[in-house]
């Protein structure tokens, strides 16, 4: 992964070194890619512990599909919380603003 220029949620699970590194960090030009890569070529032990920690941190405990729910249910209903509530009929008719959900799936 390049160096990270913004933050995002999963940035303080992010470890770069150590018994517990989950990625590897190269530049943002990748002008040390072929280095890192050679570097765990040759060192299959340090790769696969990479690879293992990654999936354990995020795959097995993080970005599992229940955690993804709870974060989307909670996105969205904080926007509600300062969301407007849209019209459902047009201005003085009762003709449906727009069309429904499923139509439009």
């Amino acid at each position: 992964m390049s160096n990270r220029t913004w933050v995002e949620p999963q940035h303080g699970l992010l470890v770069s070194s150590g018994p517990h590194q989950n990625f590897v960090e190269i530049q943002d030009d990748f002008s040390d890619l072929e280095e890192k890569v050679l570097e765990l070529t040759a060192d299959q032990e340090k790769a696969k512990r990479i690879a293992k920690n990654s999936v354990d941190t995020f795959r097995d405990r993080h970005l599992t599909p229940a955690a993804q729910v709870c974060y989307w249910r909670k996105l969205i209903r904080s926007w509600a919380t300062v969301s407007f509530v849209p019209e459902k009929y047009e201005p003085g008719t009762r003709k449906q603003r727009g069309i429904s959900f499923e139509t439009f799936a």
